[in-house]
């Protein structure tokens, strides 16, 4: 028993030092915190890891709450009051200070070092890495990209989108810049209900067998001044007597959408732009994220704004539980679709989910995950899948292909 508990300290201390090595000292609060959890199927180790994981919660939420509330109203009557409080707070240096049974409860009590409005706080599986695939990205005006023939972007941005993430920590991205998901760029990120999630994003995600999907439109590559002269070594000498010519300036502006390829929820959406100097002849032929494209003043204020787009991505993508998908069911064993590409070790411990699709009012569908309150236990590992073992039969959850394991 207390093994096990050393074992998920040990991954607490771990997986919070990279980021908490340079944190002061003087921001750093020592927090006492306790957790409960109810003992599901006689199965101590399930309720042992959800009462450690509500300590962790506690401690984060004592030092830094932030809470949000969201009222629907529909023909004048309430029909959602939403109330979720989450914590900036990072959760590091955790001392099991007491543990034990009693009766259906298990109850874990801690001290741990807490780090306010830190990134990812109570995230214990950031050393999991998570599949993303990277989608082509639509042209709005496709016209704009003749100039400098630049006609390749919908496929070369996600390219070197991909080529930057699967050098980050924690990712591992897939090229999917032949697949594009919206056919009405005006209107992308389509939404297809309230509840903000993406059919077509669930497709893709099931297909390629990924966790997330990056999707985007590319809403400008215009000139400024497309007929204005190219500049010369000798437009500072003009200029000194008031012939000054028109700037040849060029912009570059596009979305991007983050989906969780499970549920399709839109995890993460931004606008990105920037400009610079476009001084190549109009029939140059420079290609986009080339050699002669980053050369330019034009190129070098884009590679900022995609190195700025993958850190958004990295920061958003790393806050999330990692996921994956069971493929077979065996008595008490399960089979998951990712091994240790993504980091799955022996001894590991996944919460496992069930799915159901449901239907909204208006008829549209959407996802949802009930938590069976039991974990398996990695047993056996291969690249691209893994073995777990549950404490009962998945005969008594009604376990299913496309249910899911979960790692916070």
């Amino acid at each position: 028993m207390q093994g096990f508990i050393g074992f998920m300290v040990i991954l607490a201390l771990v997986f919070g030092a990279a980021s908490a090595e340079s944190i002061p000292a003087s921001n750093v609060i020592m927090v006492d915190a306790e957790g409960q959890a109810e003992i599901e199927y006689d199965d101590v180790n399930s309720a042992r890891i959800r009462a450690l994981r509500k300590a962790i919660e506690s401690a984060s939420m004592q030092v830094s709450a932030q809470v949000h509330s969201t009222q629907v109203m529909e023909d004048g009557n309430l029909t959602v009051d939403y109330l979720r409080v989450n914590s900036a707070a990072q959760v590091r240096d955790i001392q099991i200070m007491g543990e034990g049974r009693e009766g259906d409860v298990y109850t874990v009590a801690i001290t741990a070092r807490v780090s306010p409005d830190q990134v990812c706080a109570n995230v214990m599986a950031n050393h999991y890495r998570k599949s993303v695939a990277v989608t082509g990205f639509a042209m709005e005006h496709p016209q704009q990209a003749s100039m400098g023939h630049l006609g390749s972007v919908d496929r070369g941005l996600p390219a070197y989108l991909v080529n930057g993430l699967n050098g980050v920590a924690g990712m591992r991205a897939l090229n999917a810049n032949a697949m594009t998901l919206y056919p009405n760029t005006r209107t992308a990120p389509t939404q297809l209900s309230p509840r903000m999630t993406l059919t077509s994003a669930v497709d893709a995600a099931q297909s390629l067998g990924v966790q997330f999907v990056i999707s985007g439109v590319i809403r400008d590559l215009a000139m400024e001044n497309p007929d204005a002269p190219r500049e010369r070594s000798w437009d500072g000498l003009l200029a000194r007597v008031g012939l000054e010519k028109a700037p040849r300036t060029r912009h570059f502006v596009f979305d991007l959408f983050v989906h969780d390829g499970h549920s399709g929820a839109l995890v993460f959406q931004s606008r990105y732009s920037t400009y610079g100097d476009w001084n190549e002849e109009r029939t140059a032929r420079v290609g986009f994220a080339t050699g002669k494209f980053f050369t330019t003043d034009y190129g070098q204020h884009v590679r900022v704004l995609l190195d700025q787009a993958m850190s958004d991505i990295q920061q958003t993508i790393q806050c999330q539980p990692f996921m994956a998908t069971i493929t077979q069911v065996n008595g008490s064993r399960i089979f998951v679709d990712t091994g240790a590409s993504s980091g799955l070790r022996p001894g590991d411990f996944l919460s496992v989910y069930r799915t159901s699709q449901n239907f909204d009012r208006q008829g549209d569908s959407f996802w949802q995950l009930s938590d069976t309150r039991l974990v398996a236990e990695v047993k056996q590992v291969q690249p691209h899948f893994a073995i777990a073992e549950l404490s009962i039969g998945t005969e008594r959850l009604n376990l299913q292909m496309d249910d899911l394991v979960m790692a916070w």
